[in-house]
């Protein structure tokens, strides 16, 4: 089976579906690449006037494979950068998105699922799903989806969620910015086909060049230098030892070595 469903409707929606249940939709290699082709290829088509972004199985997106970031972890310099940036182009191109984007949350929108929903113009959740950062519990910055965080919502808020590490529910996430509609477990299609019905009723040219100027017009655009600081930074994360430690006791199931006990002396 593809990581990425893909289906064209009818009514001008392209509708992407993660596709990797089993390991909660965590992104892979072949994943990223399958998102940014298919988001370049529907910035493209004329007949694409809405894009939809979700996961199957019980959650949208719980951010990197972590056997696959372990992995990466052993390799070369060379070779982090060069996976570090094809996870950057993939954000960029989800970003640059021409056309609406609406993405449909349930269970865990975390790490790189959470920079997904801030790329978005839509994002709607289920009241039970869980959104955030939690990449500095592991070791690692939530580098690659730091530009799309912060222009989402703002640097302070950025910070608040980030040195946490910590999921919040749907409502903490609306009240940040990042969500856009709440509803009730089970009634997430329901609500998406709503939002798609009312994207539809306007004129797409007038859309795109709206979504455009707004981009263009935003403080908190991220810039092609803020996307490469995020590149080196995500390289440099995963050249420290804390990276592995962390990685190593998320697969093991134990307490990472910073860890304080219980209590307080």
């Amino acid at each position: 089976m593809p990581s990425l469903e893909v289906q064209r409707l009818s009514n001008g929606v392209r509708r992407l579906t993660l596709n990797r249940p089993h390991m909660r939709n965590a992104f892979n290699a072949e994943l990223t690449q399958a998102i940014m082709h298919e988001m370049h290829a529907a910035a493209h088509d004329p007949y694409t006037r809405v894009v939809l972004l979700e996961g199957t199985g019980s959650h949208f997106c719980a951010g990197g494979d972590m056997e696959w970031m372990r992995n990466i972890l052993a390799t070369t310099p060379a070779e982090k950068r060069i996976q570090a940036q094809a996870i950057a182009n993939m954000y960029t191109t989800v970003y640059a998105l021409p056309q609406p984007l609406v993405v449909a949350v349930q269970g865990a929108a975390i790490g790189g699922g959470f920079g997904l929903a801030c790329c978005a113009d839509f994002v709607v959740a289920e009241n039970t799903a869980k959104l955030g950062m939690t990449e500095p519990r592991l070791g690692i910055v939530p580098a690659a989806i730091s530009p799309y965080v912060v222009a989402a919502t703002g640097a302070r808020v950025a910070n608040r969620i980030a040195l946490v590490g910590a999921a919040v529910d749907a409502r903490q996430a609306q009240e940040w910015g990042v969500v856009t509609h709440i509803v009730q477990t089970g009634k997430l299609n329901e609500a998406v086909a709503v939002v798609l019905q009312e994207l539809l009723q306007c004129a797409p040219d007038a859309q795109y060049q709206t979504k455009a100027l707004f981009r263009a017009l935003s403080a908190g655009a991220p810039s092609s230098t803020c996307i490469q600081q995020s590149v080196d930074a995500l390289v440099q994360a995963w050249s420290q030892p804390q990276a592995t430690e962390g990685l190593n006791a998320f697969l093991s199931k134990r307490q990472p070595s910073w860890t304080p006990a219980v209590g307080m002396e």
